[in-house]
């Protein structure tokens, strides 16, 4: 687990590098500081410049850490319940 995790810490660090200036100053520092201390700065992750990041090849401990992100991040309160409910509904 802790490889992958370390594999989706550089995957995610990737695709950071590519999303709109906007909404990386919304990242705290802090949480980008742990995502860059903790990748595998020896896995090489091809971010595909011609597909949107919904159709990337991620792991799934980055789709994951994306899902933490958008969560508390970005998200405002009503995205937040509509989040909630999809969780709710998908663990009966």
């Amino acid at each position: 687990m802790k490889n992958n995790f370390n594999k989706a810490c550089k995957e995610l660090y990737i695709c950071l590098e590519n999303i709109d200036n906007a909404l990386l100053e919304k990242i705290p520092v802090q949480f980008l500081k742990l995502i860059i201390e903790n990748m595998d700065s020896d896995y090489y992750f091809c971010y595909e410049y011609n597909k949107k990041i919904y159709e990337q090849n991620l792991l799934e401990e980055t789709k994951s850490l994306m899902g933490y992100m958008y969560y508390n991040f970005w998200a405002n309160e009503l995205e937040k319940e509509e989040f909630k409910n999809i969780v709710i509904s998908n663990s009966k």
